[in-house]
């Protein structure tokens, strides 16, 4: 299958309102502009980041081409003008994170999703990661990471700073499922892309071959409805407040209603580049001028 190179498409386009509203809330919090510029400047958070350089493989057009160009391509695809430093970390979780600040930006690949994955599934999961990048999440995301480890060595910090700790883990689960529709556009397969999120939820390599991805969604249809009462959404929020990320399961059914709103095939269709007649260079479906040729790119 041809993959659609998006071009001109901003995150908003595919923004999950769950992010949205999230992030909206964060920011309002008194003192989160303060808290965020402190933490910017505290030596832990540049420890942090010589740490995951100095302990992980650099994956460079040099040190490994392919899983490069895989990234570089998946950049493109979804228009992404700076791609992050590339990093490959071991371990067996199918599954990947984005941290840093701005002018240093990591994309973290575990040996397990390059591993375990079909080259559309690691699309998907790199898509996601590159969607983090694209809608600016990486730096609240490094918040995050560093909070809960941090907090306590800040006076009171437990006491006082518990609305921001909480709104940023909510906001971060949150962000997944735009990251989550990112991934979809990146690899644009959706039995792909929910193979993907099932092997991230724990399925054994010998069962591989047999992935269903319809029973997959059932069970995520089955953990809405058995868990929609007053007492098991508590018992949901209460159990997952310290977490960074959703539950996979729901993850997957979030997905899916995106996929069945029709909202992705729009996307696709509204973003997707079509080749200059004269250069081949991709362009908007509008354009009047390719902006690497300088002629009109439909004659």
């Amino acid at each position: 299958m041809e993959l659609k190179k998006l071009v001109d498409i901003s995150p908003e386009v595919y923004e999950h309102s769950f992010d949205k509203a999230a992030l909206s809330k964060l920011r309002s919090l008194p003192g989160f502009d303060t808290v965020i510029k402190f933490m910017l400047n505290w030596s832990y958070v540049k420890w942090h980041l010589v740490d995951l350089q100095g302990s992980n493989f650099h994956v460079t057009r040099e040190s490994c081409p392919e899983l490069y160009s895989l990234v570089k391509n998946v950049g493109s695809t979804l228009d992404v003008e700076e791609l992050p430093e590339i990093y490959t970390e071991w371990g067996y979780a199918v599954n990947g994170y984005t941290t840093g600040i701005k002018e240093n930006t990591l994309m973290v690949l575990y040996s397990g999703a390059v591993d375990l994955l079909s080259e559309s599934q690691l699309r998907f999961v790199v898509g996601h990661e590159m969607g983090h990048v694209k809608s600016g999440h990486v730096l609240y995301h490094m918040m995050a990471e560093v909070f809960s480890t941090m907090i306590g060595f800040i006076p009171l910090g437990e006491t006082l700073l518990a609305p921001i700790h909480y709104a940023l883990l909510y906001w971060n689960r949150m962000s997944e499922f735009t990251a989550d529709r990112a991934g979809l556009l990146a690899c644009q397969d959706k039995d792909e892309a929910i193979k993907a999120i099932v092997k991230m939820a724990g399925m054994p390599i010998k069962y591989f071959d047999k992935i269903d991805n319809a029973a997959f969604l059932k069970q995520a249809e089955d953990f809405e409805k058995i868990s929609s009462g007053i007492m098991d959404a508590a018992i949901r929020t209460i159990s997952i407040a310290s977490s960074t990320h959703p539950w996979t399961v729901f993850r997957a059914g979030q997905l899916l209603k995106w996929i069945e709103s029709g909202e992705y095939d729009k996307v696709l269709t509204d973003y997707a580049g079509v080749p200059c007649c004269h250069c081949q260079n991709i362009v908007v479906r509008n354009a009047k001028i390719c902006n690497v040729c300088g002629l009109p790119p439909f004659d």
